[in-house]
């Protein structure tokens, strides 16, 4: 074979999208595959950034939460929007899949040489020395990332998320176990750079085994026909990074990289929700509503059912982490990081709002509106930029606090979205949030009665969580039967064992 051509398995470039539209139960069978690859991963990387959180202190700490800031921004550089396009378009040509996997290793390749390059001005900008020689190692490891990224999308494409779940599972558990491991036998900054390469490798080995995506090419005049849509994809995730990380990094800047650790580490919270829920439901909702983009009644019905399994998922959680952040972060983390609990809190109230919400840009984006993102992402970053920045005065919790507040000034704007893309009225959309808000509330009331009752932290956490537990449950059950029921019923096809439809591995 011709290093320009593609094999066999890649031939379903030239066929229409994937497979037929997935019923239900085929729906909820990816979803629990979406479910296992996003725990796979996030999970035990979550555990160890704990465990390097504990073992490092926070100033120690601060210098990978610098890191973790500059790697995620490259990793959004490495695929300008092209896999996004692969995914939703309709019908993909011949040879397409092997030109956007060349301009990812180019595009890995030149950010893994400008990293090197700057690493030492990175270390200057948030005037921690010993940040420079860690970017060096992970700017090199970028083309592990940009290995991952096409394969990643050929199997969204064709829903298979049983191969995506091994994949991410595999690295996620072997690349946290590395860092782990490290970081007991004293690696010190390094852990994060073993659990990173570890997890990058493992990760591009068994997606790109089990997608067969067929060799590179340079064939980049096929890209034309994508590169409008992917530019404006990509403009727009920039503009989603900015919004997203201009907290961390004007924190790091102006506040040191300590105030960046604690500020970081509860920002994790956010991202928890956010990565696991909503890239869950993310995943799935994208190559799905593509396929009904022109049927509104579907994606109605499609939009309520996400936005209530987000809010069930997401609300009553986030606001029980929020409420026993003090508590969390002492037993956890350790007294050193008590600092971190009140900024704990206000974030994990920001990651609720944020995942339930996180189903409006995989909308936009199934229906080709990528003019209407790129707009979305201006008036967000702006927004949360005003926000930051009025926070900045305050210390780490004025900036959470501007942060949160910054994403409820725009819940409305993505609220109209949705009602534009589905027809569905706000209040409709607004119900299926109600009943677990609802119910958090009341537990948040059951945590702070056991606080002002007991004393002892463990104490405290344990018995404020069984209170807090038996309210929601007791709101839900006696307020909002019939949501309650609906999500109950969305949890057991979950995890109903069972095959999914014939077009899904899983």
């Amino acid at each position: 074979m011709n290093p320009g051509e593609e094999p066999a398995a890649a031939a379903s470039d030239a066929t229409p999208a994937t497979a037929s539209i997935p019923d239900r139960r085929g729906t909820f069978s990816m979803v629990r595959w979406s479910i296992a690859a996003v725990l796979g991963r996030q999970l035990p990387q979550m555990v160890a950034a704990l465990v390097l959180a504990r073992v490092l202190g926070p100033d120690t700490y601060g210098v990978i939460s610098a890191a973790t800031v500059y790697v995620t921004f490259t990793t959004l550089l490495l695929d300008q929007g092209l896999a996004v396009a692969l995914v939703q378009r309709p019908t993909l040509i011949p040879g397409l899949s092997g030109a956007v996997a060349s301009a990812n290793l180019l595009s890995a390749a030149l950010l893994g040489v400008i990293t090197i390059a700057c690493s030492g001005l990175v270390a200057d900008f948030f005037s921690a020395p010993a940040l420079a020689p860690l970017l060096v190692v992970l700017g090199a490891g970028l083309l592990l990332k940009g290995l991952a990224i096409t394969p990643r999308a050929l199997l969204q494409r064709g829903l298979r998320f049983r191969s995506i779940g091994y994949g991410d599972a595999i690295g996620g558990v072997l690349g946290a176990a590395a860092g782990i491991t490290a970081a007991l036998f004293g690696a010190g900054i390094w852990s994060m750079a073993w659990m990173v390469l570890v997890t990058d490798s493992l990760v591009a080995v068994v997606l790109t085994a089990a997608a067969k995506p067929g060799w590179p090419n340079l064939r980049f005049r096929l890209l034309a026909d994508i590169l409008p849509f992917s530019l404006r994809i990509f403009g727009s995730n920039g503009l989603a990074f900015l919004s997203r990380n201009l907290d961390n990094v004007l924190v790091g800047r102006f506040l040191g990289v300590s105030a960046l650790s604690l500020y970081s580490m509860s920002y994790r919270v956010l991202v928890i929700p956010v990565q696991f829920i909503g890239q869950t439901v993310n995943r799935v909702v994208f190559p799905v509503f593509s396929r009904v983009s022109d049927q509104k009644e579907r994606l109605a019905a499609g939009l309520l059912m996400a936005t209530e399994m987000l809010a069930f998922a997401a609300i009553p959680p986030m606001l029980g982490i929020a409420v026993a952040a003090p508590e969390l972060i002492e037993v956890v983390l350790g007294p050193s990081w008590l600092p971190a609990a009140p900024v704990l809190a206000v974030l994990s109230v920001a990651g609720a709002r944020e995942t339930v919400f996180y189903v409006t840009n995989p909308l936009m984006r199934s229906v080709g509106a990528g003019k209407l993102i790129m707009r979305y992402e201006i008036l967000a970053t702006v927004v949360q930029l005003g926000g930051i920045t009025i926070g900045l005065q305050f210390g780490v919790i004025g900036v959470a606090v501007g942060l949160m507040s910054a994403g409820f000034v725009l819940s409305p704007v993505l609220l109209a979205i949705q009602h534009r893309f589905t027809g569905l009225p706000i209040r409709s959309q607004l119900r299926r949030i109600l009943p677990p808000a609802h119910a958090g509330a009341w537990g948040v009331g059951a945590y702070l009665l056991i606080r002002w009752w007991l004393k002892a932290p463990v104490l405290v956490l344990a018995v404020g969580t069984a209170a807090y537990l038996a309210a929601c449950v007791a709101v839900l059950f006696l307020a909002h039967s019939r949501a309650t029921r609906r999500a109950i019923d969305a949890a057991r096809n979950l995890l109903r064992p069972g095959r999914g439809a014939a077009t899904q591995e899983g």
